[in-house]
């Protein structure tokens, strides 16, 4: 699996790390950083290594029906994963000529607001499994991944006690 999300301040995560790799504590990798603004949607590129997994060249074409991608960030930095940290905004294909094993799913980073989100450094955690459709088709849940990183998330600037930006966000909830 291959994580990429860009970040604020020239910071990036880009996992190339093997699924396979024999390397301690392989599931946390919290020396990789990514900083990221409050009230802002990111995406997360995760790349599935299915020609290897499936040790062939040529590649089930269902290979992403095959599995399911969660993003959690532990926003209020209490130790735990809640159902309401979890920061799958939208799963999307955002090149029509994305190879079937590749997500992009967008993450939202909600306002700071000093409880539910407080700013700092957080756990992100990313796990894949199988869908619900794999395990309906073929009876069983045999494969799952944890990856864990730090998000460093930060305030937006604010303009006059206003979140700075070009677009107005206050039209979207209307519509």
């Amino acid at each position: 699996m291959l994580v990429m999300i860009g970040g604020e301040q020239e910071t990036q995560i880009r996992d190339v790390t093997p699924t396979n790799a024999a390397i301690s504590d392989y599931q946390n990798r919290h020396q990789l950083t990514v900083t990221l603004l409050d009230y802002t949607i990111y995406i997360i590129n995760i790349d599935l290594d299915c020609p290897r997994q499936y040790n062939s060249d040529s590649v089930e074409p269902d290979c992403s029906l095959a599995h399911h991608v969660d993003v959690w960030i532990d926003l209020n930095n209490d130790g735990k994963f809640d159902e309401s940290e979890n920061r799958v905004h939208q799963r999307s294909r955002i090149d029509i000529e994305a190879r079937d094993y590749t997500y992009d799913l967008q993450i939202l980073i909600p306002l700071i607001d000093g409880t539910n989100t407080k700013a700092g450094p957080h756990r992100m955690r990313l796990r894949l499994t199988r869908s619900e459709i794999y395990q309906r088709q073929c009876g069983n849940n045999d494969y799952g991944e944890t990856r864990e990183y730090t998000v460093n998330i930060i305030p937006r600037k604010r303009c006059a006690g206003k979140i700075c930006s070009l677009i107005d966000y206050s039209n979207l909830s209307r519509n």
